[in-house]
């Protein structure tokens, strides 16, 4: 998938344009028929989403260092080859990016390899005045975090991306992941972590977007799909026999999800889609619903993801800066009835 910028990619969702080339979900709904594995896997790194504030820079490992200054007792500066021999884990998350729409394709799933954040902050011993952490890259991007929000232990420094180094553009050599936050907190190129008395704006900021960046409960469907992978829209049906089996993710902050329904009335009555699989707040929640209609002709089918204090997907949502969270739509043309 080509690298877009956030403007240029809000710009065509907000639109209502389908977003050019095939959803790493779709991409995975082609597999065998019937495996319910083939829904919410790994995205692979050639299709995962790419958003960036501009050009990917071509970052050399052996000059590369991450620097960890400011309030902190022991400034460090650590090399590529000290960050490998770092004991390190490997986790499965979802990232999304703070401008994917619902049913939206800014969004994938990795295995990501690297050290733990917080033993790096134990050595640099970060001072109780530290209320912020301004966070750099290679390619000038800059953001920040409450120092609390730092320190949480989930944190981490990828420098694998499904077992391979970083592509370039997802951010060889190393990144930041802070689960649970949108992609615009989590620097690709990650070279600077400054911790200062005070809040400084980041760059996608200063421009209305949010500053704490927590995701917003979110949904989307893997199958049926259109045969082009496209998105679907009320005027672009998918012929389907009934009975049909529903796919679908779902995806939100660190309270995870709790409940998925869907509706075939236009939201007059709901019914509770089942959770597959729900194995982490930090990675999509994959649902089924079995849609058995008694009649042939045209439905809408919506989702309502809620998440885990209890907040559901709105009706509609507009991007505000902060995410979208609105009810996703799929249009079925059901042409026959078992």
């Amino acid at each position: 998938m080509s690298r877009i910028t956030r403007r240029r990619f809000v710009a065509i969702a907000g639109s209502l344009v389908a977003i050019a080339g095939v959803a790493p979900a779709m991409r995975l709904a082609g597999a065998a028929e019937g495996a319910p594995s083939r829904f919410g896997g790994l995205t692979p790194n050639r299709d995962f989403y790419v958003t960036s504030y501009g050009d990917t820079p071509m970052v050399a490992a052996d000059a590369w260092r991450l620097r960890i200054k400011g309030l902190v007792a022991n400034p460090l500066e650590l090399s590529y080859g000290e960050i490998l021999a770092l004991p390190a884990i490997t986790e499965t998350l979802t990232l999304e990016c703070i401008g994917n729409p619902p049913d939206g394709t800014a969004i994938g799933n990795a295995e990501w390899t690297g050290p733990k954040l917080g033993a790096l902050l134990d050595r640099a011993r970060v001072s109780s005045k530290a209320t912020w952490c301004a966070m750099r890259a290679a390619d000038g991007y800059h953001t920040g975090l409450p120092s609390e929000e730092l320190l949480r232990k989930e944190n981490f420094l990828p420098y694998l991306m499904n077992g391979v180094a970083l592509p370039p553009a997802h951010g060889f050599p190393v990144r930041i992941f802070i689960p649970g936050k949108y992609g615009m907190k989590q620097p690709k190129w990650i070279t600077e972590l400054e911790f200062l008395d005070r809040e400084t704006p980041g760059y996608w900021e200063v421009r209305g977007w949010s500053n704490s960046a927590w995701r917003k409960v979110n949904s989307g469907f893997f199958s049926p799909r259109a045969q082009n992978g496209m998105l679907s829209f009320p005027d672009q049906s998918i012929d389907v026999a009934a009975p049909v089996d529903i796919w679908g993710w779902a995806l939100a902050g660190p309270s995870g999800i709790r409940r998925v329904e869907v509706s075939s009335d236009d939201g007059a009555t709901w019914h509770d889609a089942r959770l597959v699989e729900n194995r982490s707040p930090y990675v999509w929640t994959i649902w089924r619903y079995r849609f058995a209609p008694t009649r042939k002709g045209s439905f809408v089918i919506r989702v309502r993801a809620a998440d885990g204090n209890g907040v559901a997907q709105p009706e509609a949502d507009p991007q505000t800066g902060s995410g979208m969270s609105g009810q996703p739509r799929l249009a079925l043309e059901v042409t026959s009835v078992a």
